[in-house]
């Protein structure tokens, strides 16, 4: 049975959205939460199959919801506010890289807005996550077969990305196998497809201006995919907050014109 979690404390919008969800779906069970705090909880406890939250929340707006979301829920999220130049800001700012919450619902809602929408993330389950085409060097490192034996590992291309995992190209045959774990390592200074300098971090001291290097990023994964000509597709472990924030950085620097 579909489970859906609305959040929203307007109530016309909370009628129409779960009636649209009821049509749509036979049997759909409606939860409903009324703040951010509520939505978290719930999400959390009934593992709904969808969650619709309203952008403009008692305690808390909804780019900040999606996010805190995200953190545990993995399932598609959609977003409904009223269009103002402060929300389009606000999604070009914080769900750029969430294919669910960036195409967010207009408010009031109709009926067939929000069912398209349903379709694509629910019914047809497309990823929730936006994959960027780039070329980076990365290394993957794969756990040793015992106490003392050299890790295998490779180099090679990531060739997208995104907040959930990667499709990368390795220069050398490693042996691999689906769910096997391992560590992918990457820098997050260069962006090759759009020739950008170096991204450098700036530290102001009274004596004098340095800069320095992003650090390498190293991040847990798990193996999607194989393909015979040797490309992976990797699915990242739970990202760290400061791992999170760096990819977004990088993605969005990436993305920019």
């Amino acid at each position: 049975m579909t489970k859906v979690l609305i959040a929203d404390a307007i109530k016309p919008s909370l009628v129409m959205s779960s009636e649209v969800f009821k049509d749509k779906i036979t049997g759909c069970t409606v939860i409903i939460a009324r703040t951010g705090l509520e939505a978290i909880q719930l999400a959390e406890q009934e593992k709904p199959d969808l969650c619709l939250v309203d952008f403009d929340l008692p305690d808390v707006d909804g780019p900040a919801l999606v996010l805190a979301l995200r953190k545990i829920y993995s399932g598609p999220i959609l977003m409904t506010a009223y269009p103002d130049k402060t929300v389009e800001q606000a999604v070009e700012d914080h769900l750029f890289a969430h294919n669910d919450a960036s195409a967010w619902i207009r408010k009031p809602i109709k009926f067939d807005e929000l069912s398209a929408q349903i379709d694509v993330f629910l019914i047809e389950q497309n990823r929730t996550g936006k994959r960027f085409d780039m070329e980076i060097p990365m290394q993957v490192v794969a756990k040793a077969a015992g106490r003392g034996k050299r890790a295998p590992k490779s180099g090679g291309l990531i060739t997208n990305l995104s907040l959930g995992g990667a499709c990368i190209q390795l220069d050398t045959s490693l042996k691999m196998q689906k769910e096997q774990e391992l560590t992918l390592s990457l820098s997050m200074a260069t962006t090759s497809k759009a020739k950008k300098p170096a991204e450098k971090l700036t530290v102001k001291t009274k004596a004098k201006t340095s800069t320095r290097k992003s650090p390498d990023t190293k991040i847990k994964a798990t193996v999607a995919w194989i393909t015979k000509d040797g490309q992976v597709g990797l699915r990242f472990s739970k990202l760290t907050d400061s791992q999170q924030k760096g990819i977004e950085d990088f993605l969005k620097l990436e993305s920019s014109p």
